[in-house]
């Protein structure tokens, strides 16, 4: 096993380092420069930008393999950091932006989703380590059978890595949110958008909850300045303020259906829940 190990590792032999750098430029962008992380074989499909990721490859064993070093990098990067934007003549040439002449807006995954509700919530347990809790409720019989659970609490509230996980089964929320089940290795996350996703985050029993005690958290802040919560909710949600159709069109929503009706469409808009 050492000897496994040491060659792995070893400097002369580029495919390790590779295939690191290439899952961070993943977890960045949405796909990598090779679009299948788990096969940089003949099988696999050839890197769009070779050059670009034997240097970044090189840059990682010089710096020692330091994975920060090569976040930073990728972070201060022009690509990174250009607008999300299309342009007419990019979208005729590489609708895909398989090119990087934008940053293509994503959905965020289902655990950033709910730990962000969370903490925007101030609802979130930031323990650390220690046993992970359950999302479902174990029903003995001749096996175990596993139910969505339906009330939460504080010890439910931690961040979802520290979720159990059940193979074949998903939590009842974000689990549609193309998060694995749990059965098997996966090397790349499908995207879908479908009603399902939209009915489970607006009508969940989780999020009205957290729905309910956000607002309650606005009242206080702000006491009954309604305008000061809706532009506190906006600033909490989309560190921006909203503008004066925005806070019209969310006064009247509070105006008939309370405070808590607007969080939950926050937590529902795409500016919440995409990265652009």
């Amino acid at each position: 096993r050492l000897e496994l190990a040491d060659w792995i590792t070893d400097n002369s032999n580029p495919l390790t380092a590779r295939v690191m750098v290439n899952r961070i430029w993943q977890f960045h962008f949405g796909r990598g420069l090779v679009s299948t992380p788990n096969d940089f074989g003949r099988n696999g499909t050839p890197p769009s930008h070779p050059e670009l990721l034997d240097w970044l490859a090189c840059e990682f064993i010089k710096k020692d393999w330091s994975i920060k070093h090569i976040h930073k990098i990728i972070l201060q990067s022009k690509t990174w950091q250009q607008s999300s934007k299309p342009r007419k003549d990019g979208m005729n040439q590489d609708a895909q932006g398989q090119f990087y002449w934008r940053f293509t807006p994503r959905r965020i995954r289902a655990e950033v989703l709910r730990d962000s509700i969370l903490k925007i919530s101030s609802s979130l347990n930031t323990k650390r380590g220690g046993p992970g809790f359950s999302a479902f409720e174990v029903e003995l019989e001749n096996v175990r059978h596993y139910h969505p659970r339906k009330n939460y609490g504080p010890n439910e509230w931690r961040r979802m890595v520290y979720m159990t996980r059940v193979r074949q089964e998903k939590d009842s929320v974000f689990g549609i949110f193309d998060c694995p089940d749990g059965s098997q290795s996966v090397a790349i996350r499908p995207r879908s958008t479908t009603p399902l996703q939209a009915l489970n985050l607006f009508n969940s029993e989780f999020v009205i909850e957290q729905a309910n005690i956000y607002s309650n958290n606005l009242k206080n802040r702000y006491k009954n300045n309604v305008k000061n919560q809706i532009e506190g909710a906006f600033w909490d949600m989309f560190s921006r303020a909203p503008s004066l159709e925005e806070i019209e069109l969310s006064m009247d929503l509070v105006k008939k259906a309370g405070l808590q009706s607007l969080a939950r469409a926050l937590f529902n808009s795409n500016e919440f829940t995409f990265i652009y």
